[in-house]
């Protein structure tokens, strides 16, 4: 009974972070955040019942969440469902109970640098930009950006790389120090895929706040 309920409770606050960790990247979830403890000890016998998505105001960006647990050989070959048609305004988020290994920072990268099947207009095949993101949902009963050691993360806006890089006398993007592509837990709640520029605040005591930019790199 105690296991039974502490997986219910799991459940139902690690569905509450996740919403918050949407919202803050531009997806409506106010009618997804009606969900009681009562409902989690519901859907508990039915893990992929949990499964729901998001869009953003534009309807023109969506988040598709599963509830899974992937084994070892069936998570290669989990994301060839989707289609190549619209993969850059998708990102799929994976709830499961599995831990987050290498494997799932593999799929991660995978799916993102996929080529489409089909050609562009230029007659070139181009990337399916499929973002997936995994999280162990007892690691996210507690949202890890609202933690007291954990500083304040951006991205920032690619309009505005050019001129981050030119104030700061930097040529190139290999010259930032690097944030990890999925397997950097804080990158991953936000969202960073490979060349986001990531802008790090922090508390300082002596000039008030320390400003530092990092790279996200496969």
């Amino acid at each position: 009974m105690s296991d039974n309920f502490l997986y219910i409770d799991t459940i139902y606050r690690s569905r509450m972070t996740l919403l918050d960790i949407l919202e803050l990247r531009g997806y409506i979830v106010d009618k997804f955040r009606k969900f009681s403890p009562a409902e989690a000890a519901i859907a508990a016998n039915s893990f992929a019942g949990l499964s729901f998505k998001l869009t953003k105001e534009d309807e023109t960006k969506i988040c598709e969440v599963r509830y899974a647990n992937y084994s070892s050989g069936k998570i290669m070959t989990a994301f060839e469902d989707v289609p190549d048609e619209g993969t850059e305004d998708l990102e799929i988020v994976v709830m499961t109970v599995n831990p987050i290994s290498d494997k799932c920072h593999q799929v991660a990268f995978k799916e993102y640098m996929k080529l489409k099947e089909d050609l562009n207009e230029n007659g070139e095949k181009v990337r399916r930009k499929l973002r997936v993101y995994f999280f162990n949902i007892e690691t996210i009963v507690i949202n890890p950006m609202k933690h007291v050691l954990v500083p304040k993360h951006e991205i920032v806006p690619e309009a505005q790389h050019k001129e981050l890089m030119d104030s700061l006398y930097i040529v190139s993007k290999s010259k930032f120090p690097e944030i990890k592509f999925h397997s950097d837990p804080i990158g991953r709640c936000i969202g960073a895929v490979p060349g986001d520029i990531i802008k790090i605040t922090r508390f300082s005591a002596s000039a008030g706040e320390s400003i530092m930019y990092r790279v996200c790199s496969i």
